[in-house]
């Protein structure tokens, strides 16, 4: 499913870090969720909702390097894997959980990552969504890419249970966000 406009008439209802469409009756799948870096797609199916609002949840979590409320959204095994291309081909990266929490908690540079445009797959307990990014540190865009989040439907909710994106430095697209400082 790819973002669409908020359609007209939508009630908005504010939950902590977020604007939500209302779910008055006769609204179409255009409504949206919106935040403040981007509109999430309405849905019918409340586990789709809920995993699209748990990735930008996520990315929210990430960039203000809140580990507490990262810790509550992975799945106690998760990993994180991420590519690099360089001159001397492809670099991997794996990530515990653990590891990932570590190096968010001892700090560096001020950082904001944005997706948009998700699209969302489920099925059962197993949903995933697929989302560009851009990734900006100290206000300057670094980098792009595309963010592969895997959930599970576990006893407590959806988790994610692993994180996947590469890292491209050039030929960036213009996100549709526009410019994060304003």
């Amino acid at each position: 499913m790819r973002v669409r406009a908020a359609a007209a008439g939508v009630i908005p209802l504010v939950l902590p870090g977020l604007l939500i469409a209302g779910c008055g009756g006769g609204h179409s799948e255009e409504e949206a969720v919106v935040s403040e870096t981007a509109l999430i797609p309405a849905s019918r199916n409340p586990d789709e909702a809920e995993v699209t609002r748990l990735a930008y949840e996520f990315m929210e979590a990430l960039s203000a390097r809140d580990t507490e409320r990262l810790d509550e959204i992975l799945a106690p095994h998760a990993r994180l894997f991420s590519i690099r291309e360089g001159e001397e081909g492809a670099d991997y990266r794996v990530r515990t959980r653990e590891e990932f929490l570590e190096g968010l908690a001892e700090g560096g540079p001020e950082f904001m990552e944005r997706i948009w445009e998700p699209v969302v797959e489920l099925r059962g307990r197993i949903g995933m969504v697929w989302a560009p990014y851009d990734f900006h540190v100290n206000g300057e865009l670094t980098h792009c890419g595309i963010d592969v989040l895997a959930f599970l439907k576990m006893e407590g909710g959806w988790k994610v249970t692993s994180i996947t994106y590469n890292m491209e430095r050039d030929d960036c697209p213009v996100s549709p966000l526009g410019n994060p400082e304003g």
